[in-house]
């Protein structure tokens, strides 16, 4: 069976998660895709939370739902919150490939519904997003969480030392930047 000619800018988009292909969700392999059938040169490597952890799924049946039905499972190891719709949950769970956790986490939302994921925040390699008023008063919050005693510098230093990661989330709807802190 021939394989189809799929370049990484053809990989299906996936809204709450912005750059999959970069934080290794996919590999350029050929395979059968156990859900649909079809020969294909990317699989899904980043797994599956359910009865089955199907072996070789493609992309498209990870963007689509048919993966996470086909196996009665889901992406995500996360919570949310009530305010995020739950259309936006639904995608999060069932349309989006896995965010690499050591711990479950808690997928933000706002406005109305759950964030993009951007990856982890690394302070000295992303100085213009670490200096966000909303990014500043979110490592606040977490350091807070953490000691009386703490300030958003304390929050962001340990992410810089790898002690704490902190993930880094952005409404689809205005660009607020927020955050879920991940133990090490």
């Amino acid at each position: 069976m021939p394989l189809h000619a799929e370049s990484a800018s053809a990989l299906p988009a996936f809204p709450y998660y912005a750059d999959p292909l970069a934080d290794g969700c996919f590999e350029q392999r050929p395979i059968a895709c156990e859900v649909c059938g079809q020969a294909r040169e990317w699989a899904y490597v980043g797994g599956m939370y359910g009865e089955d952890d199907p072996e070789t799924i493609c992309p498209w049946c990870v963007a689509d739902g048919r993966a996470a039905a086909q196996f009665e499972g889901t992406f995500q190891d996360v919570d949310f919150s009530e305010t995020a719709s739950a259309e936006s949950v639904t995608a999060v769970l069932h349309h989006t490939p896995r965010v690499i956790l050591w711990n479950p986490i808690h997928w933000p939302d706002h406005c109305g519904e759950c964030c993009t994921y951007l990856g982890t925040l690394t302070p000295s390699e992303q100085p213009e997003i670490t200096s966000h008023e909303s990014v500043q008063q979110e490592a606040a919050e977490i350091a807070r969480s953490m000691s009386r005693t703490w300030t958003s510098e304390d929050a962001l230093n340990c992410a810089e030392q790898g002690t704490l990661t902190l993930h880094l989330f952005q409404c689809r709807t205005c660009q607020t930047y927020r955050l879920s802190p991940d133990g090490t």
